[in-house]
């Protein structure tokens, strides 16, 4: 049963969203710092109906751990992903190019981490070295292997993946996982603490390093 307490605060996720859009004037699109402790760049897609701007307290967070690059990548409203992310791969090549960076990570939300996956499973020789999705819908093939996919316990628009979907689903060694944040909506994903502490630790961490050790077939629930 959804508590009320989970209603308000995924009102509350929603007003936030919409105040923060005027301050898309005063958001930087892009930043890079090639000495900065962790210097892949994120790139940061956002949902259908979504701003730049939804990012801005994940944006803080990442930036005081030590994750400062940041660039973003805006469209308006259209739900073809399939064109969308052909459009962020030539995005990210031009980054790229301006920034001498070899790879990227990408943070998606909604329909924007859609996107993400997408441009990550059909080119398979892309820069993108992790890939975040918060809320991203799903089909009937295993994640990525290097995807943290996020999920919250009732978003009433993309419920959690059966356990098949996951990326261990693909056998072997691989850095990718399923988190379910217990009492959190669709919305909310872009505001909870436990959201940006799991986003930080996966980007933060070394390529010869899984995230976390963990039974595969446990539904990872955090609090």
């Amino acid at each position: 049963m959804v508590s009320w307490r989970l209603v308000g605060t995924e009102v509350s996720a929603v007003g936030a969203a919409a105040l923060s859009m005027p301050l898309r004037l005063i958001v930087r699109r892009e930043h890079f710092d090639p000495v900065a402790p962790h210097p892949t760049p994120a790139i940061l897609v956002h949902g259908f109906l979504g701003d730049p701007t939804n990012f801005l307290v994940l944006r803080s967070h990442l930036a005081a751990a030590g994750v400062p690059n940041f660039a973003t990548f805006a469209y308006p409203p259209r739900i073809d992903y399939q064109r969308l992310a052909h459009r962020l791969g030539q995005e990210i090549e031009l980054f790229r190019s301006e920034t001498g960076t070899a790879e990227v990570d990408l943070v998606g939300h909604s329909l924007g981490g859609l996107v993400a996956r997408y441009l990550v499973e059909m080119d398979q020789g892309s820069p993108v070295r992790r890939l975040v999705t918060l809320g991203a819908p799903y089909f009937a093939s295993p994640l990525p292997r290097h995807e943290l996919a996020i999920f919250g316990s009732h978003d009433p628009f993309i419920p959690p993946p059966h356990p098949r979907h996951w990326p261990h689903a693909w056998g072997g060694t691989t850095l990718g996982r399923v988190v379910v944040v217990p009492d959190c909506g669709h919305w909310g994903l872009l505001y909870h603490s436990t959201v940006r502490d799991e986003v930080t630790a996966f980007l933060r961490t070394s390529d010869g390093k899984r995230h976390r050790e963990r039974g595969p077939l446990a539904l990872e629930a955090a609090s």
